[in-house]
């Protein structure tokens, strides 16, 4: 009788602990019925992650090297809990800084990689404001769904955060005859209908988008703002460390091209281009570099002063004209715009090439920023009066943050507040990473954004092995979120006549016309 007593309890246990097996599965699993069909996501930590959604169909086949269509419907419930294939990117170098949690490990393959991702913190009814990510990485590198972007801290403040996968490099950005143009941009706004079509789902408001985006992300942030393929797609727009004039003209877009041609052999076709895999596609790319093409024609400088060939180009479509001349004539303005830089941008680029180090000699610097300013002297002359403490490697470095991200970010905050709300911030909270020779360099503030800190403390951390204050990326993740629920960061907009600024460090501080001697050196100049 014992026995059978201990039999019936064993049995009794197991049925007991399958089924709270069963209902652990059940309460942590959550399906969404898109418009293709319905995705499993996973509950984690309070909050909804669903992975690698199709937005498109796979580029493959008769789709590649085309514009991206609507994904094939599916009848079963798919799996959204694990992360999918990426765009062919190349493996990131090592460095000072360890950058694979911003920019991933590499090219993960797989068909199937136009795909968003969704944080929420629930799914029924909740209309809550949508922020939507767009990954930098200079056009040829990157993916959505790497560490630092883990969108759970935005969902636990209350909104729904996507991001989503882009077509890069050859098959993003070049221009090829018989190509739609600018294919890359057109995924972003493939991916932006497939948030207007299906965020209601995952608890989101289609009416209250905000679009945000560092580097590449934020120059594709300046051309969607100011297309007209883009009316309705979302509400606000945030715009980090990206300039509205880094756009190619048509005959630009042409030279790398043609140099593309004449350095593969081949035809500037889309048949000549199907016959690489996108194997040798990706090995073939950087047998051309910014040295062997001339951008600067009269009319356009080079985007990038000689570092970068892959940018959105001009077509009278997608992209009308420089994203800052649209601006000026009011296109954007209906959308709310937070736009910002970092102070030290330009040391992420120079500091690893040894360049500052080597700059002892005024000559030698003014050789330098000759090639970006007409009257070298004179504006190194005003660099030193305002940073009588920085050498000359650091005062070229100070110049040339200027040139590529503080002066075209102003000139673009300048031509939205003519027309539409904006508000402006200097990050310059500065990081501990290699002896803090970096400062505050380009990308360092998306640690801060996410709140995502302890992913990149350590030696070779993005914030370095001595960390980062919490409660500045509290705060900087709170007063995103409040522009994306409010219009408004919680500062004084931005206006052309006292251009209120944001300056972000440990304490917050809002200045009135920052760096005036410095923008008035500009004037003029790639204007």
């Amino acid at each position: 009788m014992k026995r059978r007593s201990l039999f019936l309890i064993v049995v009794l246990i197991v049925l007991v602990s399958d089924l709270v097996n069963a209902q652990g599965v059940l309460l942590n699993n959550i399906v969404v019925k898109t418009m293709a069909g319905k995705v499993r996501g996973r509950l984690t930590n309070g909050i909804i992650i669903f992975k690698n959604i199709p937005y498109a169909a796979p580029p493959v086949g008769k789709l590649r090297f085309a514009a991206p269509v609507k994904p094939l419907p599916w009848n079963d419930i798919r799996d959204a809990i694990k992360s999918g294939p990426t765009p062919p990117n190349p493996t990131p170098k090592a460095g000072d800084i360890d950058n694979r949690p911003t920019l991933g490990k590499g090219w993960v393959k797989g068909d199937d990689f136009l795909t968003a991702n969704v944080w929420t913190p629930e799914v029924k009814g909740s209309h809550l404001p949508v922020m939507v990510y767009i990954y930098g990485g200079a056009f040829v590198m990157g993916a959505s769904d790497v560490p630092l972007f883990d969108g759970t801290n935005f969902a636990k403040k209350g909104v729904v955060m996507v991001s989503f996968n882009y077509r890069l490099g050859i098959e993003g950005f070049l221009k090829i005859d018989g190509v739609p143009t600018n294919i890359g941009i057109r995924d972003q706004i493939a991916a932006l209908k497939w948030v207007q079509n299906n965020i209601a789902a995952f608890g989101g408001d289609s009416g209250n988008v905000t679009i945000f985006g560092e580097s590449a992300g934020a120059i594709s942030v300046g051309v969607l703002l100011t297309s007209t393929a883009t009316k309705g797609l979302f509400k606000r727009a945030i715009m980090q460390s990206g300039s509205g004039q880094a756009v190619l003209s048509g005959e630009q877009a042409n030279r790398i091209a043609n140099q593309y041609s004449k350095t593969l052999h081949i035809k500037n076709t889309r048949d000549a281009y199907l016959k690489f895999t996108p194997e040798k596609l990706l090995a073939a790319q950087p047998k051309v570099n910014p040295k062997m093409v001339k951008l600067e024609t009269e009319d356009f400088p080079d985007p990038s002063g000689g570092v970068s060939l892959y940018f959105p180009f001009i077509d009278g479509d997608i992209v009308p004209k420089v994203p800052l001349i649209n601006a000026r004539n009011g296109a954007g303005s209906t959308c709310d715009l937070l736009t910002g830089y970092n102070t030290d941008e330009m040391n992420y680029f120079l500091v690893p090439t040894g360049l500052l180090k080597k700059i002892k000699l005024n000559l030698v610097l003014k050789l330098v920023v000759k090639k970006v300013h007409p009257a070298p002297s004179a504006l190194i002359a005003v660099y030193k009066k305002e940073y009588p403490n920085k050498n000359l490697g650091e005062l070229l470095s100070a110049i040339l943050t200027s040139y590529q991200a503080q002066v075209p970010t102003i000139r673009f905050a300048n031509a939205h507040s003519l027309y539409g709300k904006t508000y402006m911030y200097e990050f310059a909270w500065p990081s501990s990473v290699a002896n803090g020779i970096y400062g505050a360099y380009h990308g360092l503030e998306l640690p801060f954004v996410f709140n995502n800190l302890h992913i990149v403390t350590g030696e070779k951390g993005m914030v370095g092995a001595q960390g980062a204050p919490p409660e500045l990326g509290e705060k900087m993740q709170n007063a995103w979120v409040e522009f994306a629920k409010t219009g408004s960061p919680g500062w004084d907009a931005y206006t052309t006549s006292a251009r209120k600024t944001m300056l972000i460090n440990k304490t917050w501080q809002l200045q009135t016309n920052p760096h005036a001697k410095v923008l008035a050196a500009w004037k003029g100049v790639r204007e």
